[in-house]
């Protein structure tokens, strides 16, 4: 009996002890765990050489995923994070040194400066295509922007001059943005050249067409030259590096905004074509149109006025269009001209 229960209390003994190091062992499991999978981390593979050309960089990029891209930026994030200290470093102590170290100290603010603005170049490069693949970006567009530009002390001329000579003789500074608007500028002028010679083609090829309307020829041109330019001052905008994709957007949808307000105007200004294009009247013409009869005096592309018992009576097109017209002094075709 004596044996039987020493064999069952080591057997108890033996379970008890069995559990506790199980249970251990799992408490050890789940709180290496994070541990582990930080160590799994994937690490970024564009980051090996921070001077990496550019248009090589884009296209190191092009084919990496979402997820990848988080990584990238993270990487070159960390790194900008760290070069930033350092300049912040190096301009505490140049307001502490004095003489020759000061100047030195500033000389090398201009050089950590350029490699900073490199540094942000790549880091916008992979913002942008995380942009692009629908990551979400507004804390790295945040961070770009808190730690770039020029910060001037005004309470310390000397230092400020130096920094700003430095950073205007700087290639990836004043020498970059002068480049900049230089391009800029040519680019506005070659196509508003671009906008006039397209002008003039088109006036030429509407000029072939018999009874093509006046209005309409100035309007075909007038529409060739500014929708030219327009896309001209786009191109030059991302010649100043502007993110014209924000822009673009904008432009669409103030478009909407425009188009859902102005409603009535824009039914006038279609119906306004359709009015050159098939010329029911011209002017000169006497005519009935929305319940008025005059003299075509003057049109537009959103309405037409009419001189009748000394009155000047102006109709919105849309009205003309979509009622009768009747023209008592010649027949028009039925079709465009």
């Amino acid at each position: 009996m004596h044996v039987t229960k020493q064999n069952t209390f080591s057997r108890v003994m033996r379970y008890s002890l069995t559990a506790g190091a199980m249970v251990m062992a799992a408490i050890m499991i789940l709180a290496g765990a994070p541990a582990w999978a930080e160590g799994e981390k994937p690490a970024p593979t564009t980051t090996a050489d921070p001077a990496v050309p550019l248009n090589e960089f884009d296209l190191l990029l092009r084919p990496l995923t979402k997820d990848d891209l988080k990584v990238e930026a993270e990487g070159w994030l960390g790194l900008l994070k760290e070069h930033a200290t350092r300049v912040s470093r190096n301009k505490i102590d140049a307001m502490k040194a004095e003489g020759d170290a000061k100047t030195n100290l500033l000389a090398e603010a201009t050089q950590l400066q350029e490699q900073q603005t490199a540094l942000m170049d790549r880091v916008q490069a992979v913002v942008e295509e995380l942009r692009k693949k629908g990551g979400e970006v507004d804390v790295y567009d945040k961070y770009l922007k808190s730690v770039s530009g020029v910060k001037v002390d005004v309470s310390d001329a000397g230092g400020s001059w130096t920094l700003l000579t430095g950073w205007l003789n700087s290639p990836e500074g004043g020498l970059r943005w002068a480049k900049n608007a230089l391009m800029f500028l040519l680019t506005l002028i070659a196509f508003k050249i671009l906008s006039k010679i397209l002008g003039t083609a088109t006036r030429r090829a509407v000029a072939r067409f018999s009874g093509v309307s006046e209005l309409l020829k100035d309007f075909l041109v007038s529409s060739i030259r500014k929708l030219t330019f327009v896309v001209g001052l786009v191109v030059a905008l991302s010649m100043l590096e502007v993110n014209i994709g924000p822009f673009l957007a904008a432009i669409g949808a103030t478009g909407f905004i425009l188009g859902f307000a102005l409603q009535g105007t824009l039914s006038n200004f279609a119906a306004g074509l359709m009015i050159l294009l098939y010329r029911p009247y011209d002017i000169g013409d006497f005519v009935n149109v929305a319940g008025t009869s005059g003299t075509v005096s003057a049109m537009s592309l959103v309405s037409t006025t009419l001189k009748a018992d000394n009155q000047v009576v102006t109709i919105p097109n849309g009205s003309i269009w979509g009622g009768i017209i009747t023209n008592g002094t010649a027949q028009k075709p039925a079709g465009p001209a």
